[in-house]
């Protein structure tokens, strides 16, 4: 953020005419003008711009700042992707496997038991096959199952 405030002093002060720094609604030619006022009404850009609130108090007005604050709206876009895309990518990676794989080892133990009951008639190769797939691959794609599970397997 810091490189990205002291970007956008530099794009302010190497404008000539009508850069933020001299917007009349900012009006920080009528308070205290030292580096630290500018630095920190900079930063308060990047993290009112990063963070997609905008509140509109302080804008460009040359095209060189609205390129640069398109760039800083583009970064700050790419970053939330890539936090949301880890914490997605964690959550779902770690969670999921396991329990399927638990809830399948439960389907095999149900299965055992299903065909145990029946003791006169085994209960065939594939059709005990197609019925543990099934199991698989909805605890797979259906999350909510995941959670709630089958009342067979209690």
């Amino acid at each position: 953020m810091h490189v990205i405030a002291c970007g956008w002093i530099y794009v302010g002060e190497h404008i000539e005419w009508g850069t933020w720094l001299k917007n009349e609604a900012f009006n920080i030619s009528s308070q205290r003008t030292d580096a630290t006022t500018v630095y920190i009404t900079s930063l308060y850009w990047v993290v009112t711009t990063l963070t997609t609130v905008g509140y509109g108090d302080i804008y460009g007005k040359t095209e060189q700042e609205f390129v640069y604050t398109m760039v800083v709206e583009f970064i700050g876009i790419l970053v939330f992707s890539i936090i949301m895309s880890t914490v997605n990518s964690f959550l779902s990676a770690t969670g999921d496997v396991d329990i399927v794989e638990a809830k399948s080892d439960q389907v095999d133990v149900w299965l055992v038991k299903l065909d145990n009951s029946r003791m006169s008639k085994s209960l065939p190769k594939i059709l005990y096959d197609k019925i543990k797939v099934y199991i698989q691959e909805s605890l797979t794609h259906d999350h909510k199952k995941l959670i709630d599970g089958y009342d067979f397997l209690l």
